[in-house]
């Protein structure tokens, strides 16, 4: 029976294919009686073996007849849909109980689904009907769907949009639906998120400043930029980082001249933990400074590096003894020198040197 089908086109296979998948949820007696009458075949009542399925199948020689023997009608896009499965079986029988499901639904969520499966290009896989079933509506994109090759893989990005709803404000269904038309076709689904990501607003987990104006929260994706431009460091670098729960920062920021400082704190199980102090330009920040802003975050119930319990001159002498550097303040081990005024830039410095020999 099968090999009957070897000289017709895509579509036409696909419906012999969803003929013997029916099986499995009409029943093949049911399949074999609709092929029958559709066919106008006379024969013995209640045979349904593969030879009476077969003649029916040879019968019904175009698709939609195939299609609307089975289930009574033809839904708009339904042919042109298996047309693009190609010659081979799309999946399993559920792939074909599924595809007939979605061309039938009257439920808005999937008609978005068949409209996005007929706005497609090129091929299809078998694995896009199931994509396409499973992904939230709102990710019912083409470009996004035909970046999805796998079933396997919707869990974890409809997972991702709800996290993305979770800490974006402005993530709704509508803003995300847009933001899918900054993917371009073949470009990687995570584009979308990381767009998402640096628009957060919502920090995962709350810091306490305890009331200290001084004391500022970085809370959104907008004020990391922001003091990463302030202090010209990799901040903007960090959002990711913010985004997911790893880190939170936070500003000191005393009156001026005095300059401020970025606080680097690692999120715990009991609480947050201070990994580092940096001044601009990621210079380390000078030690009665640091010693100011350690003190505050730990009234804040910040937990901070801490050394044997014994007189920290006599802990640090026997660490220079052993070698161990960078043990007195483990969380100001910035790059560079300890000062408070930026150093020359490279033009400045090539400039001086010019007039020197001059």
């Amino acid at each position: 029976m099968l090999a009957s089908t070897l000289y017709y086109g895509p579509a036409r296979r696909q419906a012999v294919f969803m003929v013997l998948a029916s099986f499995d949820w009409l029943g093949q007696g049911e399949v074999a009686n609709r092929l029958r009458v559709a066919a106008s075949i006379i024969d013995v009542a209640g045979k349904i073996d593969a030879a009476s399925i077969g003649r029916s199948i040879m019968v019904l020689r175009r698709p939609r007849d195939l299609i609307r023997a089975l289930f009574g009608t033809v839904p708009d896009g339904l042919v042109g849909t298996m047309q693009r499965l190609g010659h081979d079986p799309a999946g399993d029988p559920t792939t074909y109980m599924e595809l007939q499901r979605l061309y039938f639904s009257r439920a808005s969520d999937d008609k978005r689904r068949v409209k996005t499966l007929g706005q497609m290009t090129g091929e299809l896989v078998g694995a896009q009907i199931e994509v396409v079933s499973m992904l939230d509506p709102v990710l019912l994109h083409p470009s996004f769907v035909a970046s999805i090759r796998e079933a396997k893989q919707v869990a974890e990005l409809n997972a991702a949009l709800s996290y993305i709803r979770a800490r974006c404000s402005t993530a709704t269904d509508e803003a995300v639906r847009a933001s899918l038309s900054r993917l371009k076709p073949g470009e990687h689904r995570s584009i979308l998120f990381r767009w998402w990501a640096h628009r957060f607003d919502r920090l995962p987990r709350t810091f306490d400043t305890r009331g200290d104006p001084t004391i500022v929260m970085l809370g959104t994706a907008e004020d990391l930029v922001s003091v990463s431009r302030r202090y010209g460091n990799c901040l903007q670098s960090k959002i990711g980082e913010v985004f997911v729960g790893n880190y939170v920062y936070a500003e000191y920021r005393p009156e001026a001249p005095e300059p401020g400082v970025i606080a680097e704190l690692r999120v715990t199980t009991h609480g947050f933990f201070l990994e580092g102090l940096y001044a601009a330009k990621n210079r380390k920040v000078r030690a009665e400074r640091a010693a100011t802003v350690r003190q505050k975050l730990a009234a804040c119930g910040v937990a901070l590096l801490d050394h044997a319990p014994d007189q920290p001159e006599t802990v640090a002498a026997a660490a220079q003894v052993l070698g161990l550097y960078n043990f007195a303040e483990p969380d100001n081990t910035g790059w560079g020198v300890e000062y408070d005024d930026p150093p020359a830039n490279d033009l400045d410095e090539l400039e001086n040197a010019l007039s020197e020999v001059a």
